[in-house]
């Protein structure tokens, strides 16, 4: 997956005029909802959202933008692309208007079960960049993240178990992450590099996938950048 998220200014200016217009466009009464596939041996699955389909034939590591969904109950069903009848997992939500939602398949398909997260907005801080990291790889062990261009300073006090969340606010810059297990310095589990953050926008890591796995299911790091795009959570 490509991971270079530096736009030209041009196409930065776009996308953030677009992203504004469509967030106004939002009902005040909407929830955000995002779908990440984050269970390393599940197959590319759709979701449906009170029986219509929102998201289609999304692969392992496939992490969608924010879409407006009205606030209130739904019900959330995943199942195997292409096929209603396989239902990988389903769930009943509440969602809160204005909370953003990411819902992340995690485990592995024997066990495979929803996660959701949430917060209430993106970042307005134009001085600083929102990145949040999200582990969710089932046999990792307790992680660390090492800013490899700053002396391997420690970003995380207390590091970040599986099925955990934790945000940092950083400078603009060019990140350089060396993943390490919690308290050492070493092994690297996955270096990430090749990513610009700039102030004023929300980002996320997502760790995925399983340690010492070779292949498509081996650990990995996948960053996106947060943003509302509506009509995304619309019938497919």
């Amino acid at each position: 997956m490509k991971k270079i998220l530096t736009l030209s200014a041009l196409a930065l200016t776009a996308t953030l005029a677009a992203t504004q217009v469509s967030a106004q466009m939002a009902s005040g009464n909407d929830a955000f909802v995002r779908v990440v596939h984050a269970s390393p041996d599940a197959p590319a699955v759709d979701v449906y959202v009170d029986g219509m389909r929102t998201v289609a034939g999304a692969a392992f590591k496939a992490a969608t933008p924010y879409g407006e969904v009205p606030a209130g109950k739904h019900k959330v069903m995943v199942t195997a692309a292409g096929d209603k009848n396989t239902v990988v997992f389903q769930a009943d939500v509440d969602l809160k208007a204005g909370t953003y939602y990411t819902v992340a398949a995690v485990g592995q398909l024997a066990n495979i079960k929803p996660k959701i997260f949430t917060t209430t907005g993106l970042n307005k801080d134009k001085a600083k960049a929102e990145v949040n990291v999200y582990h969710l790889s089932p046999n990792g062990p307790r992680v660390q993240t090492l800013a490899a261009d700053l002396n391997n300073a420690a970003l995380l006090k207390n590091g970040i178990a599986y099925g955990n969340k934790e945000t940092l606010m950083v400078n603009p810059m060019g990140v350089n992450l060396n993943v390490v297990p919690f308290g050492k310095m070493e092994p690297v589990v996955k270096n990430l590099s090749g990513i610009s953050v700039a102030g004023g926008k929300s980002y996320s890591v997502f760790a995925v996938g399983l340690v010492g796995a070779n292949g498509t299911q081996g650990f990995d790091l996948v960053a996106v950048e947060d943003k509302v795009v509506m009509g995304s959570m619309a019938a497919k």
